[in-house]
């Protein structure tokens, strides 16, 4: 018997990376799961390797910048499966640059996918999960909200303004049985984020000068983050609402120096 049993999962940027792996570990866990995001090839071969049951698995092209896709693909995801009962807002942009030298295009793009996106989800799935009877919104945050780093500030400012948008939904919707909670990650390997910044070339030098930052002695991985959404998704965490959790290998208590 699976931790998700007859669940509904609703999960974004789903076809590679975290996503992915969300998504892989809700269908084990007997979920029905549709994955969204912005490339159809990828997200069909992605639902065809999640699990053999095709009936718990959907998959739709869907920019959570553009309100009229959200809809639609929510729409579908309730038609085939009945219901919503998780979200999961993992879509999301990373670019670097000097607050002096960020445009207004650059602020615009970060922070209408990363903070108005969720916010355009949760509005959306909002009376879905009231029809449940409640449920659970995870978002995928990230250190970067709550440690200022420099030349990432666009980025740290969209995440940190996700995680007090996240929590005051905690508390406008506990009312109705929805719990929002925040999972905020250090540096994950195996994931596409870093690619626009360094490409594919240039991220395995940019792994390897980050894992020395977490005391741990590694960075994490997709399935790391999996199985803490596992968590605040299912029943284990029906007490817990409102909470942004560190994911990142005792990155938040440490300096910007490698341990001596």
């Amino acid at each position: 018997m699976g931790q998700l049993d007859g669940k509904v999962a609703l999960v974004t940027g789903g076809g590679t990376g975290i996503g992915e792996a969300i998504a892989r570990r809700f269908y084990d866990e007997g979920a029905s799961v549709a994955i969204c995001g912005r490339r159809g090839d990828v997200l069909a071969s992605t639902a065809r390797d999640i699990g053999p049951d095709r009936s718990r698995i959907l998959h739709g092209v869907m920019d959570v910048t553009e309100i009229k896709q959200a809809e639609s693909f929510l729409q579908s995801v309730v038609e085939r499966f009945g219901g919503l009962d998780i979200l999961v807002n993992n879509a999301g942009i990373m670019r670097f640059g000097s607050l002096a030298e960020s445009t207004d295009e650059l602020w615009g793009s970060m922070l209408d996918t990363n903070l108005l996106g969720p916010w355009r989800l949760m509005c959306l799935a909002l009376p879905h999960l009231r029809k449940r009877g409640g449920g659970s919104i995870v978002n995928l945050s990230s250190i970067a909200g709550h440690k200022s780093l420099p030349n990432t500030g666009v980025y740290c400012t969209s995440k940190a303004a996700l995680n007090m948008m996240s929590q005051v939904a905690a508390l406008e919707w506990a009312c109705d049985n929805i719990r929002v909670n925040l999972i905020a990650p250090g540096l994950v390997e195996d994931t596409e984020l870093a690619d626009p910044i360094f490409g594919p070339e240039g991220v395995p030098e940019f792994y390897a000068k980050l894992r020395a930052l977490h005391p741990l002695g590694r960075s994490g991985t997709p399935l790391d983050v999996a199985d803490a959404a596992l968590f605040l998704a299912s029943e284990q965490s029906s007490w817990t609402t409102g909470v942004m959790l560190p994911l990142d290998g005792g990155r938040h208590l440490a300096t910007n120096r490698p341990a001596l």
